[in-house]
């Protein structure tokens, strides 16, 4: 599970870690600590010539949703079964997307309440984290674009607080996976592949708790004193 995430860059810093456009976001895009379900951040696609990062919103709507609060039940996909659930399958084999991140979040539970923890790469380095897209329209409404983040076991380092995390994929990887023509057995491979490379992590603020909380404060460290529970 992947429900905050953080994206702490700029729209330059973004541009060159993907090679991407980022005309779509120059003007838009903020650094963000706290970025929570339905919220619209730069995602990375394959266009005609390169990449582009365009803002989508964060949950995944498919052209057939009836209603806008699907989005905030399918903000994950386990890569597992993500070519075989009909919600996901059509964004798997032709929508594929990078989502810039530097980092997540996952909460472990004490006996005062629910501590957040910041999970980075060392260095605070960006990376991209495997994602589908759709583009939905509501009744009446403009469409518009949104995504879901693609799941897998967590590694032997992180199970004491979470079971999951994102999909982080190697560099190497990017093109065959945003390309529309990339054959699914060769996308299962890179989601095989699939790594969590020398994840850090730290307790940070229970402010982060709060969804509207978006402050360069929540990746701080902080020290705790009360007990796990």
């Amino acid at each position: 599970m992947c429900g905050r995430f953080t994206l702490a860059e700029e729209a330059d810093a973004v541009a060159a870690a993907f090679a991407a456009d980022i005309d779509p976001i120059r003007d838009i895009h903020r650094p963000r600590y706290n970025v929570a379900p339905t919220d619209e951040v730069p995602v990375v696609i394959a266009v005609p010539g390169g990449r582009r990062a365009g803002p989508m919103r964060w949950g995944l709507l498919p052209h057939w949703a009836r209603d806008a609060r699907v989005g905030a039940r399918m903000i994950n996909a386990r890569s597992e079964t993500v070519a075989t659930r009909s919600a996901y399958r059509e964004s798997f084999l032709v929508r594929r997307c990078l989502v810039p991140a530097d980092g997540f979040y996952e909460w472990e539970a004490r006996s005062t309440g629910k501590q957040p923890y910041w999970i980075h790469q060392p260095g605070r380095s960006l990376f991209g984290m495997a994602g589908i897209w759709s583009f939905w329209t509501p009744p009446g409404g403009d469409r518009i674009a949104t995504f879901s983040i693609l799941t897998r076991s967590a590694p032997p380092s992180i199970q004491w607080l979470h079971d999951r995390v994102p999909v982080i994929l190697p560099v190497p990887t990017w093109d065959d996976w945003l390309a529309r023509c990339t054959p699914a057995s060769v996308l299962n491979e890179i989601l095989a592949a699939g790594d969590s490379p020398g994840l850090q992590l730290y307790p940070v603020s229970r402010a982060v708790n709060r969804a509207g909380h978006d402050e360069p404060g929540c990746v701080e460290r902080v020290e705790l004193t009360d007990q796990a529970g």
